[in-house]
């Protein structure tokens, strides 16, 4: 018996233990290689139609939704309570790549207006075509590539009620693109 047992030691040698690293290895490697992995993360666009609906049905006042169409990309949709006011919130990459997002809502304080616009201050004022025609829009500039780099407000007087800012990091021309394709819907 002792005779087996020594010739089964014997046989665990230090090469056997090599070879034997080296095969789980290769598994391992030729697991990995074949494993998918996208060079960017691929990220599901947001359902727009389905959230667009739920605001309009429950937000007490007319919902503006745009519909820029296939060139625009969405990024985030949502309806729920910001800054302690209900808030319609929706956000697009535009064709060259750049930030458009319109935040709506009713009773809106200071807070709320300085968490959409963060960093941006007041410049003046600029007539834009919307849902209801040309309106004055005023105007705002924050640091250059934050979401607020350029912002447009428009007052509860001009909306029923709602104040609506724009803002984002496209040109001007974009956001009157992407605003001339804005419903007002109840």
């Amino acid at each position: 018996m002792e005779d087996k047992r020594s010739k089964r030691l014997a046989s665990y040698t230090v090469r056997n233990m090599v070879f034997s690293v080296l095969a789980v290895l290769a598994l391992v490697l030729a697991w990995w290689a074949l494993t998918f992995n996208p060079a960017e993360s691929q990220r599901r666009p947001p359902e727009v139609t389905q959230s667009a609906t739920y605001a309009v049905d429950e937000a007490p006042w007319p919902v503006w939704v745009p519909e820029p169409g296939e060139s625009w990309t969405p990024t985030v949709v949502w309806y729920e309570p910001f800054e302690g006011a209900q808030t319609w919130h929706i956000s697009y990459v535009s064709p060259d790549g750049e930030y458009v997002a319109l935040h709506q809502a009713a009773d809106v304080t200071s807070a709320w207006k300085g968490e959409v616009l963060k960093g941006a201050e007041e410049v003046g004022t600029l007539t834009m075509s919307g849902p209801d025609g040309a309106q004055t829009w005023t105007e705002w500039k924050g640091a250059p590539q934050s979401n607020a780099e350029r912002g447009y407000v428009l007052g509860p007087q001009a909306t029923g009620g709602t104040t609506v800012v724009l803002h984002g990091t496209a040109s001007q021309s974009e956001f009157e693109e992407f605003l001339a394709t804005v419903l007002a819907r109840d």
